[in-house]
């Protein structure tokens, strides 16, 4: 399993816990990336990701360019360039294959280069690293140029649907809608009740739940979620609302809400 994610940096807190991985390799050749959404607002309610299947042989090739750049030995944490730049995310590769599992997080990747000017105190090697790492980046992004047709399986990419969905509730009743665009309304789609779904999530400090619906419970969401935007109110009993931020779960992830 290969993993790119972009965690952190100076963004809203609804905006984490929505991200999903920029690139995600399973161990059986399937592919997920985020797919396209046009530049407007209100956004969907959740994000699309695309699967795609990889042959063998196209399998090797991304694992052969992990290799390649010398770095997935042991975890590295490459932070060289918050002397330089603020605010930047990580970007952060996992790596699980072969009994081995390597974390590299580096700090605003993309961001420094020689050509730009090496942050005081960053290494030659940490500056080889950035360009390396950024390399392999641009590899995983543009999958479909670093991967020549014949390795892939399936001909094109298709929409991928979870089998678990991640969902943050918060009670709105009475908050007018955002960026005062006209109330959008919607029924909450499965039995539970939303006052009392999930667990308190303290990270978010204004009573936001989190919880964890999978088989039917998931089935009925991603049909509700196909007709809604993320500003979406959603009501159980007409009187109260609910906004709802959807993280799908990945098949390599614990289908479970993070403990802080």
């Amino acid at each position: 399993m290969l993993v790119m994610s972009i965690q952190g940096g100076f963004v809203p807190m609804e905006f984490i816990v929505r991200a999903m991985p920029s690139f995600v390799l399973l161990g059986d050749g399937r592919v997920l990336r985020p797919g396209a959404v046009d530049a407007r607002f209100p956004g969907p309610a959740v994000m699309p990701i695309e699967v795609r299947r990889l042959s063998e042989a196209g399998i090797q090739r991304v694992l052969e360019a992990v290799e390649d750049t010398g770095l997935f030995t042991a975890d590295r944490d490459l932070r060289g360039a918050t002397a330089m730049v603020a605010d930047a995310p990580d970007t952060v590769f996992e790596l699980d294959a072969a009994g081995r599992h390597v974390t590299i997080r580096v700090y605003a990747l993309g961001l420094v280069s020689r050509e730009t000017g090496v942050p005081p105190g960053m290494s030659a090697a940490e500056m080889e690293a950035h360009r390396r790492l950024s390399a392999l980046a641009s590899a995983l992004t543009a999958i479909d140029d670093a991967v020549p047709a014949d390795e892939w399986v399936d001909a094109g990419w298709r929409l991928w649907q979870p089998d678990a969905l991640r969902l943050y509730v918060r009670d709105v009743t009475g908050e007018p809608p955002p960026a005062d665009l006209p109330a959008d309304v919607a029924d909450w789609p499965t039995v539970d009740d939303p006052a009392t779904f999930g667990v308190e999530v303290a990270m978010f400090g204004d009573g936001s739940r989190c919880g964890v619906v999978s088989g039917a419970d998931a089935e009925a969401w991603w049909a509700a979620l196909a007709e809604a935007t993320e500003i979406t109110r959603w009501t159980k009993d007409g009187e109260h609302r609910y906004s709802v931020a959807v993280r799908p779960i990945l098949p390599s992830e614990d289908a479970t809400c993070p403990d802080r």
